[in-house]
Order: C-alpha cells, then sequence, then structure tokens
C-alpha cells in the first residue's frame, strides 16, 4: 500500500486541500478523502507515505490519439506549401525508411516526452504493417516495438490497431493488409495482453479513404467482438466530405450510419468537418470523438464544432497527433482558444450548455474523456480505478499567481495556463514512478538521444556536421 499526500488533490471534480489517496500494490485507488480520515483506516497504517508537499496531485492525462513515429518529422517537414505536400514530401517518404531501430528510437522520445509533460496513458492509432525494404508482412514485429516502448518508459498504452486495405499511392505499401490478415492479427494481439493492464488492444479501420466498407464494417464487428469501442479518422479535412459524397454518396458520418456502425462503441477523430446534423447523430446515438487542435493547426485541417459537441452532450478526448509537441495540457488550451477565435467570444466550451464558466469541461476532456474512449480505468482520482497520476509544482511560474489561491484558480491555471513541461515534477502510471523529480526513471534522456543518432530513417541533410 501507498499513501499519496498533497497540498491540493483533485477529487470528486475539484481541487481539495490537505486530502490523501490511498493505493493498493496492484496500482489501483483504495480510497480518497480528507489526509487524517484516510490515514485513520487500519489498511492506511503500514502504508509506504509519499509526501507531495507543496505540489498539486491530479489524474495523468490521456492523449487519445497519436502517431508516436511522425515525431521524427520534426525540424524537416515544420513548413510544407501544403497537407499534400506534407504527405507527399515528408510522411510517405519517413514511412518508407522507417526500420525498426527508427521506430523504436521515436517511439521512446515520443513517449518520454510526454511522461514529461503529465500523459500517463496513450491512444496510439498504429497502421505500419509491412517491412520497409521488401513490403513483407511484419505486423506483430513493428506492434510489439511500440507497445515495447511505451512500457519501457512506463505509460499505459491502448493499441489502435489500424486496418487498411486501400493502396492508391506507392507510399501506403507499408500500411496496407487484407482485412481478414488484419482481424488475425488484432485477435491474437488482444488475446496476448488480456491480462497486461497496462496495454489495451482496439480495432482502428484507418479512414473512408484508407479502408473499404468491408475493412470498417469488419472493425466495427471486431469491437463488439472483443468488447471494446473502436476508432476512426473521419471529416479531418474538408476533402474528406467531397471524397465521401464522391464514392458513398453522403457525408461522412452519415455514410456509417448507413452502414449501421454509429452507435455507442464508434470513437470519431478529428470530427472537423461534421455537419449540424451529423453532430446531432454522433449525440443521440451516444458515440465520441477525439480531437486534435494542435496538429489541425499544423496541418491547416480547420477547427472542430467542439463547443456545439460538448453542449449537445457528446463526449469530447484530446489526442497529440504527430506530435510535434506531446502535451495535452496544452491541447486542452488550444480546444478553448480556438473555439474563442472562431466564434469571436470567450469562454466557450466552459458555458457549453449552459451555466456559469467551468473550467472541469475542459479538464475532463483531456482526462476523463481520454479514458472513455480508450477504455480505461483511469482519468479520475477514484477507488476502483487505477492511479495514474501527476504532481504539478505549485510555485512554477506557469501556475502562480493561481496556485497560491488553490481551489477553482488551479483547474483554471491548468486548463489554460500551465506549461507541463515545467509544472510537472511527478507522473506515476498505476501506483509506479515513469517521472520523479522532473526526471524519467526508467530509462535517461542520453540513451533516448544515442538511439536517435543512429536512426537511419532521419533525413539526409546538406551542410550539417556529422549529419547522416
Amino acid at each position: 500500500m501507498k499513501l499519496f499526500l498533497a497540498d491540493w488533490i483533485h477529487l470528486d471534480r475539484a481541487f481539495v486541500p490537505d486530502a490523501a489517496v490511498l493505493v493498493d500494490d496492484d496500482g489501483r485507488i483504495v480510497a480518497t478523502g480528507p489526509r487524517e480520515a484516510v490515514r485513520a483506516r487500519p489498511d492506511a497504517l503500514a502504508a509506504e507515505v509519499v509526501d507531495l508537499e507543496g505540489k498539486a496531485l491530479l489524474p495523468g492525462t490521456i492523449s487519445a490519439h497519436s502517431h508516436s513515429f511522425q515525431v521524427l518529422l520534426r525540424g524537416t517537414s515544420d513548413h510544407p506549401a501544403s497537407f499534400r505536400d506534407w504527405v507527399k514530401q515528408h510522411l510517405y517518404p519517413l514511412v518508407e525508411r522507417l526500420d525498426h531501430e527508427s521506430l523504436e528510437a521515436g517511439a521512446l522520445l515520443c513517449f518520454a516526452q510526454m511522461a514529461r509533460a503529465g500523459v500517463t496513458s496513450v491512444g496510439e492509432f498504429h497502421y505500419l504493417q509491412n517491412a520497409p525494404d521488401d513490403y513483407a508482412p511484419d505486423a506483430d514485429r513493428l506492434a510489439e516495438i511500440v507497445i515495447g516502448a511505451a512500457r519501457r518508459v512506463g505509460i499505459r498504452i491502448a493499441f489502435l490497431r489500424a486496418i487498411y486495405d486501400v493502396q492508391e499511392r506507392f507510399g501506403q505499401a507499408r500500411m496496407v493488409e487484407p482485412p481478414a490478415q488484419s482481424a488475425e492479427h488484432i485477435r491474437a494481439l488482444a488475446a496476448r495482453y488480456r491480462d497486461d493492464p497496462f496495454v489495451h488492444v482496439m480495432p482502428a479501420p484507418h479512414s473512408l479513404h484508407g479502408a473499404t466498407r468491408e475493412a470498417i464494417e469488419l472493425g466495427a464487428g471486431l469491437a463488439r467482438e472483443l468488447g471494446t469501442r473502436w476508432h476512426i479518422h473521419l471529416a479531418e479535412q474538408r476533402g474528406d466530405v467531397g471524397y465521401a459524397e464522391r464514392f458513398h454518396q453522403a457525408t461522412p458520418l452519415r455514410v456509417l450510419d448507413r452502414w449501421g456502425l454509429v452507435d455507442e462503441r464508434l470513437v470519431a477523430v478529428h470530427g472537423i468537418w461534421l455537419d449540424a446534423g451529423e453532430q446531432k447523430l454522433l449525440a443521440e446515438r451516444k458515440a465520441a470523438l477525439v480531437s486534435n487542435p494542435s496538429t489541425n493547426q499544423i496541418l491547416g485541417d480547420g477547427i472542430a464544432p467542439l463547443s456545439e459537441l460538448v453542449a449537445l452532450g457528446v463526449p469530447v478526448a484530446l489526442g497529440t497527433d504527430l506530435n510535434q509537441s506531446p502535451s495535452v495540457f496544452q491541447e486542452m488550451r488550444q480546444a478553448e482558444m480556438l473555439q474563442r477565435v472562431h466564434h469571436l467570444r470567450m469562454g466557450m466550451i466552459p458555458t457549453a450548455g449552459g451555466g456559469a464558466p467551468d473550467p472541469q469541461r475542459l479538464f475532463d476532456m483531456g482526462t476523463r474523456h481520454g479514458a472513455t474512449v480508450l477504455d480505461l480505468a483511469a482519468g479520475v482520482l477514484e477507488p476502483g480505478r487505477f492511479f495514474d497520476a501527476v504532481a504539478l509544482d505549485l510555485s512554477d511560474p506557469s501556475l502562480l499567481p493561481g496556485s497560491l489561491l488553490g481551489g477553482t484558480a488551479i483547474l483554471s491555471a491548468v486548463t489554460c495556463c500551465v506549461v507541463g513541461k515545467s509544472a510537472v515534477r511527478d507522473t506515476f502510471v498505476g501506483g509506479r514512478p515513469v517521472i520523479r523529480d522532473g526526471k524519467l526513471v526508467n530509462l535517461t534522456w542520453l540513451e533516448v538521444v544515442e538511439r536517435l543518432k543512429k536512426a537511419k530513417a532521419l533525413p539526409r541533410l546538406e551542410g550539417v556536421p556529422g549529419a547522416r
């Protein structure tokens, strides 16, 4: 048993002072509440005390959508002429070069940076299935590399295993495989990790343009079979609407609805170009959405109708997608600021649905709803859930002066002001430290850097000393 103490702890949707959290040896929360009451419990008397004095303790954030290998594009693809240029000139060439060692190096960098920024769980949307040289099937090895990197760092991973059976461009050769083969691999992965609390496998048909109807229906069926949700890229770019109308004679979500696939298991990723009717349909069928505000800005995708969806009651989670700066605290802030710019008024998500401004709505997007769409017993500090948590330094400049005021002021600063990489001092996953006093516990940054230096997939740069 471990007894966690902090100046402020986020319990029951608010930061409360002088509280405690009791965690069992399996990393699950046993009890929360006032410090003295929890300490007086018989099962807490011999517990190891972890005193986080001067800190606020809150649920770890959850990146519900990530492509970890795309961190390898940093510095060389930040200013493309267009999305198509980014895909053609940068993404696909990287995919072609991506060997096992480079894939692992990128995943270690991405997941370590996430942990440092307070991310305790990631939904890794993985679509590389074939070897780089001869395109022979290599799905099992590629999956194990990414899952292994998350476990090495120490964060929890929901492995969103893609189903991708459409090849229109040469760069997609590493992604495609027959749907039946995808199903075989997904079932095998799910069985392999059934008893691993740190790994959860879910099906993820890539998109309407990357997967056929057969593949998408298979993914939805696998979700029912495995008792999970399923994820799909949907209405990310304006062109996706035209594509759906041209090839399926309906807008993106209505295509899925005609196929009988819009229900509580569906998790749409992006959803930027869903029209008002589709937004209502998403709410009526109790489906969910993952938004990636920073990536949507980087790629020029558009602004998702988040305030509208939140007002309708749709669970909206947040992802870091291409991971240019993988911080869910940043995504919370960007989610709200984009709504303000689009609607030309403040307090969009905190007031969605009416009532006084409530920053908890933003906080839920980066925690509670992330756990929901990834089927994880996390996202909230309450009995029965895993103790996936983050400790923030209350004296960090990005939290001041709000952190001196406590309560709602801390929550407001966390969702609008906090700089995760400086304020996060400790990250725990299942009660185990992953970041302690700002440093990685299970590996070093030097190891991450050395792995990256050896990554053959990094592009060659002219005129740079020591460049490959």
